[in-house]
């Protein structure tokens, strides 16, 4: 054989060599056990065709967050159902049980928080003094004519801050006033009618503060 066939054959087959370890090195590398996260396996075997898993996930999921989920209900111990011998329902009551958790949570943190909300409220309280009484029956005159005259500006800058009114207070006096008419009809009729309304109102509430004082109970102790 002439040495240039020798050569020749020589390359051939090195390139062929070269190719068939490309396509095994290819084959090596596409043919590698990708791992899957055994929270997702757990959570689509025991979510398929079992609506009760997946509304007790749905739950828990609206109060934890989806972007906290995984890594909460990884935290609180969901792998530990893998090894069950039932994992649908241990996934089950492990997301009922941290549901119900949660929510008792949040629940005591409400009422802990308007607690102190109230307490707060009590300490802001003043004495019932003849002073602090006299101040506030009249300044409870003067809001009451405020709402009538529609005084929006003082109502909301002076009177609703001054007797620590929600909104929610103040929406209720107004509509209590509103359905004034007669009031109202005199008022138009003769707007001076106001300053005998709020005399009157000023003499009823020295003589029970308590009745008349708005919002009295948030006010005084």
């Amino acid at each position: 054989m002439k040495i240039s066939n020798i050569l020749t054959c020589a390359i051939v087959f090195i390139l062929a060599t070269g190719c068939v370890k490309n396509n095994m090195s290819k084959t090596k590398n596409n043919g590698k056990n990708i791992e899957v996260d055994p929270l997702t396996i757990l959570k689509e075997q025991t979510e398929q065709n079992n609506p009760f898993v997946s509304n007790a996930k749905n739950q828990l999921l609206q109060l934890v967050g989806d972007k906290q989920f995984d890594s909460y209900i990884k935290k609180q111990g969901i792998l530990d159902c893998k090894d069950d011998s039932n994992e649908s329902s241990c996934v089950l009551n492990f997301y009922l049980n941290e549901f119900y958790k949660l929510k008792y949570d949040i629940q005591l943190k409400k009422v802990i928080e308007e607690n102190q909300a109230e307490h707060k409220i009590e300490l802001k309280k003043i004495n019932p003094t003849d002073n602090n009484l006299n101040n506030y029956c009249q300044w409870s005159a003067d809001f009451v004519a405020a709402v009538y005259s529609k005084d929006t500006e003082n109502i909301t800058n002076r009177y609703q801050p001054l007797f620590r009114m929600s909104e929610q207070d103040l929406a209720a006096l107004k509509t209590k006033i509103l359905k004034d008419n007669y009031s109202h009809f005199l008022i138009d009729e003769n707007p001076s009618i106001l300053d005998e309304m709020k005399t009157d109102y000023l003499e009823n509430c020295l003589s029970s503060p308590k009745d008349n004082i708005i919002n009295y109970i948030n006010i005084f102790r």
